[in-house]
């Protein structure tokens, strides 16, 4: 039986100039791509931030080549004598890839007259096209607004013919060795131009391809601000005016080419005027424009009227010329899979609940080689942006037409929208690769658009119901307008989530036997996925020197649910029976209690002139870094919930090695080891708190060794990497 003969090497090229930031997002995104043979060589020119730094980093990963010249068209050329690859794809710095784009390059290829293919490229929005498909003429005038490949016009002698965009364009290797590559006057604009056109010329067919998708970022640069104005403009003008006198002397007259670029150079001297009137030039660009459209035309008609072009020699060719280095791409152990997560929060706009355990949760899966996406809300305009390996998009809600069975279930019309929102978006992605699994929270009933469209397996994860809220807010339940016209509807839509998604995501037992037996449904079977929540380490940094006393943590927010009361009601017990112990309690402490005031209000104002009042204080809420802080720099933590779903805060107290003390109650006994890395109180018992306190605080080596198995805890069972492996396990039997 023969082996099969392997792919063909792709080597995709990237030219970069003091981009760093950006370079290193680009090279994690190659590393998702799904095509399996695939070398990157980084052609570095004289920057001066930290790339050398980077490249450094990946030496053993991708191949690294120099530029002493800021001049993209020798940079280009250094990459493709670099190559070894059979095609030579070009991608920007600011870029990043979706998974498929070298495989649907390569489709293009066809015929052994395909010369070059491309794709599409969004803008910096990730959502709208800056180029889909283009065509210029030998003038180097172009036209954008194409809605199909002009593939029709690749024959030599055209005078319009189809190009590509340089940050996402493809090359036979041999074809622009044929042509000599890049024609080394373009130090930026026109040089792809010029190569497609010269390919055309030689005989290749130039393919625009409807997919092979790339994000452009736009990130500024010499040329461009952060605004997206160029201010720069000698070569662009200078190339204009190259490239028509190389490129239309046969086709146009010498004074028709000139009236031409006249004509081109008078509207550059409009657009910044335009800018200048806009606050986004100044006068001084102006005045810089005269000067460089001088220089300008001096350069082009000197170059462009006669002499020989400057491209790639046999000596070139030798002096760059490097062996095949492959470039490890990310992959999961079986086959990837395409996850979608909806959250209504996400980092860096929201760090905590549902938002935090989605972003660990999505960076895992990540880590392990899948496609991730994460559909979440956003402001002024859809983006979609590559953020640690998950693909991220941002979604203004807006309204949708409601089906029938939502309008009899009695959706809320803003539930609705958001529902109906992030489907589309779904709905989107599928249309560039299949999605195996959709997850949505049950809070808000994000997910019921999905239901009720059937197309996409639905997993539904457990968190607080309506239903355990209405026990918090009792209020709530007495509010006959809010139930009938939310609360009845909304409880029945989360049983309909309940029983008719196709997977169900548990982060504990506590939380699936309690909704089942609520809503009166069953979790049994494959079905059901336990996966408990995990963290990626946040407690790198050393805890500072030990202060005098004991430092107890309480975290969350101030309300009965969360146990606040017995904890306010124990502490002067407890900071009087310790005299070096403080209370530090970090959380939202504007919320009214039952009796319309807050609970920081009350215990001040009843333990006023009080001397532990000193070592008492309350943080607010408080940004994440900080928040990490507090549980570095703490003793002992407590949160005495009376009912948590699963305790994160708990997990993220254990990952800094301390003992914790919660309750007897929903899924805390399944965090915390009683005995070993931490006590249970009786839910709503002050007593019992007391004593489980007490005990800590009055015994440094039972805090030594609860802290020591509470770290050992962290590690064995709740580190994000076992939370997405065995969130992987799940989606992989749904997907089976």
């Amino acid at each position: 039986m023969t082996t099969p003969a392997p792919p063909p090497l792709f080597s995709v090229v990237i030219n970069t100039y003091n981009r760093e930031q950006s370079l290193e997002q680009t090279l994690e995104g190659l590393r998702y791509l799904d095509y399996p043979r695939t070398e990157v060589v980084v052609v570095n020119g004289p920057s001066t931030d930290g790339t050398e730094s980077l490249l450094e980093a990946w030496k053993d990963r991708v191949k690294i080549a120099r530029c002493a010249e800021r001049n993209l068209s020798v940079s280009r050329n250094v990459g493709i004598c670099a190559a070894a690859g059979e095609f030579v794809a070009f991608i920007d710095d600011d870029a990043v890839p979706e998974p498929e784009w070298l495989d649907q390059l390569l489709a293009g290829y066809d015929s052994p007259m395909i010369g070059a293919t491309g794709g599409i490229v969004y803008d910096h929005t990730g959502y709208t096209f800056q180029y889909q498909y283009s065509t210029a003429t030998r003038l180097g005038n172009a036209n954008w607004n194409l809605t199909e490949p002009a593939e029709r016009l690749c024959y030599p002698g055209t005078f319009e013919f189809p190009y590509l965009q340089g940050t996402n364009t493809s090359f036979r290797r041999s074809a622009l060795l044929d042509i000599g590559g890049f024609d080394e006057e373009y130090e930026y604009y026109l040089d792809e131009t010029d190569v497609c056109l010269r390919l055309i010329d030689a005989g290749y067919v130039v393919r625009q391809l409807p997919d092979a998708f790339v994000h452009h970022k736009f990130a500024p640069s010499d040329v461009r601000d952060t605004n997206r104005v160029t201010r720069y403009r000698y070569p662009v003008i200078k190339n204009k005016i190259y490239f028509s006198l190389r490129n239309a002397q046969a086709h146009r007259t010498l004074p028709e080419i000139l009236e031409d670029n006249a004509r081109f150079v008078a509207s550059q001297h409009a657009d910044v005027d335009f800018h200048v009137q806009g606050g986004r030039l100044t006068a001084l660009d102006k005045e810089q424009l005269g000067r460089d459209a001088d220089a300008a035309w001096r350069r082009a008609l000197e170059r462009g009227m006669g002499g020989e072009r400057e491209l790639i020699t046999p000596e070139k060719l030798g002096r760059h010329a490097q062996p095949a280095h492959v470039l490890p791409i990310l992959r999961p152990a079986g086959e990837r899979m395409t996850i979608c997560f909806l959250s209504q929060d996400y980092p860096p706009t929201h760090a905590g609940g549902i938002g935090r355990f989605t972003f660990d949760l999505a960076n895992a899966l990540a880590r392990l080689g899948h496609n991730v996406h994460v559909l979440t809300r956003g402001a002024g305009h859809h983006r979609v942006d590559f953020e640690r390996g998950v693909w991220v998009h941002r979604l203004v809600v807006g309204e949708r037409p409601m089906p029938a069975e939502a309008k009899a279930l009695g959706v809320p019309a803003h539930i609705w929208n958001h529902a109906a929102t992030m489907r589309d978006e779904v709905a989107r992605i599928a249309t560039h690769r299949r999605v195996d699994v959709v997850e949505a929270p049950v809070w808000d009933a994000e997910g019921i658009a999905l239901l009720l469209d059937g197309r996409f397996p639905l997993v539904t994860s457990l968190q607080t119901t309506l239903r355990i809220a209405l026990e918090s807010h009792p209020e709530w339940a007495r509010d006959e307008a809010f139930m009938r016209d939310f609360g009845a509807p909304m409880l029945a839509i989360e049983k309909l989530l309940f029983e008719r998604s196709a997977g169900i995501h548990s982060i504990s037992r506590a939380i699936a036997e309690r909704i089942a037996a609520d809503y009166g449904v069953s979790f049994d079977g494959p079905r059901l996925g336990l996966v408990p929540l995990g963290l990626d380490d946040r407690s790198l940094e050393p805890a500072g020197p030990a202060g005098d006393g004991v430092r107890l943590l309480f975290v969350g927010r101030l309300e009965k649910r969360k146990g606040i009361g017995e904890l306010l009601e124990v502490a002067p017990r407890l900071l009087e029976r310790h005299p070096g112990l403080a209370l530090t309690l970090v959380g939202d402490d504007t919320i009214p209690n039952e009796r319309g005031r807050t609970y920081r209000e009350e215990f001040l104002e009843r333990h006023a002139g009080r001397d532990f009042l000193a070592r008492v204080r309350f943080a607010g809420k408080v940004p994440e870094a900080s928040l990490y802080d507090h549980y570095r720099d703490c003793d002992i933590f407590t949160s005495p919930s009376h009912y948590e779903s699963f305790g994160l805060i708990f997990v993220e107290a254990m990952m800094f090695a301390k003992p914790v003390v919660g309750c007897d109650a929903g899924g805390m006994p399944e965090v915390i080891e009683e005995g070993r890395c931490g006590l249970l109180a009786r839910p709503g018992d002050a007593q019992s708190l007391f004593d489980c306190l007490d005990r800590l605080a009055g015994d440094a080596a039972l805090r030594g060794r609860f802290g020591e198995r509470a770290r050992a805890c962290y590690e064995e069972r709740f580190t994000a990497a076992r939370m997405g492996r065995l969130a992987e396990e799940f989606y992989r039997g749904m997907v089976r």
